[in-house]
């Protein structure tokens, strides 16, 4: 008799497998990221397939097989219609796929990182037109650094662990955190970057508060640029 177990799984991605079959990469409440194989989804007549879409909350029932795990059913709870229907949607949701999948390895379990990518699905989902979409998917990656153990220290200077002061700080990516203008010199110009009072605020912000407070932030270009080009380089230098 099959050995079989239920889980509740967000899909990231799935790609052809064998003749007529899916390998689906998901990531699980309880399990984790989870390569799972679909036999049969290129068929026409296939049940399965249309609750498989990438981007997609999905009830899923496993089947444990030698060489691969097999999705022996599939209920979809929530396929985010509202995500693939708006191209800015869909371009934020998929910066926040790629990354995930980059960084996120198979197998390690952690409830807060489903609900951290589950919310942030939700919140796109039901987002308005004006929201930043590029800026609020940087602000994710962001928060799945903090989730995978990658905070950078935001308050204390990370070389003299005095508090920081509003101004003359740098991000040093060497260190993971701020350092402010009295430890520069003895820290060296390497691996830093400018940073700003307000930009030191929005990254304190989305390490504290859910997308629907966030998606309240207006910033000038500048300070977007600043606040978007110093994530980017931390999640590079820490993967």
């Amino acid at each position: 008799m099959e050995e079989t177990f239920n889980i509740k799984a967000i899909i990231l991605n799935r790609k052809p497998f064998s003749e007529d079959g899916s390998k689906v990469t998901v990531y699980s409440e309880n399990l984790g990221k989870l390569e799972l194989v679909a036999r049969g989804t290129k068929k026409i007549k296939s049940k399965m397939a249309g609750h498989l879409e990438p981007i997609g909350l999905v009830e899923i029932m496993v089947v444990r097989g030698k060489r691969y795990n097999y999705i022996g059913a599939a209920v979809s709870e929530d396929c985010y219609a509202k995500i693939k229907n708006d191209f800015a949607k869909i371009k934020a949701a998929g910066e926040a796929i790629k990354v995930f999948n980059l960084i996120v390895k198979t197998g390690e379990s952690d409830p807060d990182i489903f609900y951290l990518l589950k919310s942030y699905f939700d919140f796109l989902n039901n987002a308005g037109v004006k929201a930043d979409y590029d800026l609020l998917a940087q602000l994710f990656i962001f928060k799945l650094l903090i989730k995978l153990g990658h905070k950078p220290e935001l308050y204390n200077c990370v070389n003299c662990r005095k508090k920081i002061p509003p101004l003359g700080n740098k991000f040093d990516l060497a260190k993971g955190g701020l350092a402010c203008a009295k430890c520069l010199p003895e820290l060296g110009r390497a691996h830093q970057l400018a940073i700003s009072e307000n930009s030191i605020k929005i990254l304190r912000l989305a390490d504290k508060s859910d997308f629907k407070e966030l998606e309240k932030i207006s910033l000038d270009g500048n300070i977007k640029k600043e606040v978007i080009n110093i994530i980017s380089l931390f999640f590079k230098y820490s993967f």
